[in-house]
């Protein structure tokens, strides 16, 4: 019987002490364009959350001030642990982070330690790209 092997792009990253990893399947192009469609989607949203926080703060007492200010950065949060979950995948931010809603700065941290991981890749297509269009002008790679 013959047989075909597709050669396939998939990270396997450990991302806890339990052993548990996420997968970063590059051969699924999904994967970059939800990853960058959550990016520019946090940056537009930014501003909302930022204009919520200082609401938080206009003419409202300490108590009032806290309770407003702690109920937004929650919402943040949830909000930031549901977009890396449709984006990896149910259950990553459980993996990530625990049973925890995590915290903006570990949330930073994660997406800092993701970063490279997108970088080569992107970085890897263009050069395969580069070294097709040589070949496509007669040029030598």
């Amino acid at each position: 019987m013959d047989k075909i092997r597709i050669q396939r792009n998939v990270k396997r990253i450990e991302v806890n002490d339990n052993g548990e990893f996420i997968t970063l399947d590059f051969d699924d192009l999904n994967l970059p364009y939800r990853y960058y469609g959550m990016l520019k989607k946090l940056e537009s949203d930014r501003v909302k959350f930022a204009e919520r926080f200082s609401e938080s703060l206009k003419e409202k007492s300490n108590a009032e001030c806290s309770d407003e200010l702690i109920k937004a950065e929650r919402d943040l949060n949830i909000y930031l642990r549901d977009a890396i979950d449709e984006v990896f995948g149910d259950g990553t931010c459980r993996k990530v982070y625990g049973d925890i809603l995590p915290s903006l700065e570990m949330h930073l941290q994660f997406f800092d330690a993701l970063r490279p991981f997108f970088e080569e890749e992107l970085k890897r297509r263009r050069q395969k790209m580069d070294k097709y269009s040589a070949k496509r002008r007669g040029d030598s790679a």
